[in-house]
């Protein structure tokens, strides 16, 4: 399953317990506290973060990037689903199917 296609609309996620955030110079730098990596995300990843710190459904992510930008939902989610995948590896967040 390519990343793209990893979460259902209804796949509730939230950011992992063991991270903390401050945003810089418009992006949020995150730091993994157990492993003690830091991260860094974008303008459009700082406001996934934002949402994500209450539990979210990819559905709830998506349409919220798509009232704040000028994307198509099919494309956002597709993107959105990618760097969920992604924090996902790096165990920035938690799933719940």
């Amino acid at each position: 399953m390519n990343s793209a296609n990893k979460f259902a609309e209804t796949t509730t996620i939230v950011a992992a317990d063991q991270c903390i955030s401050t945003v810089v110079d418009g992006e949020t730098v995150i730091l993994h506290q157990d492993a003690g990596e830091y991260y860094s995300v974008n303008e459009v990843g700082t406001l996934i973060w934002e949402l994500i710190q209450q539990p979210q459904t990819l559905d709830d992510i998506s349409r919220a990037i798509v009232a704040e930008y000028d994307v198509a939902y099919e494309q956002c989610q597709r993107d959105v689903s990618e760097m969920l995948a992604e924090m996902e590896n790096e165990n920035l967040v938690r799933l719940d199917e």
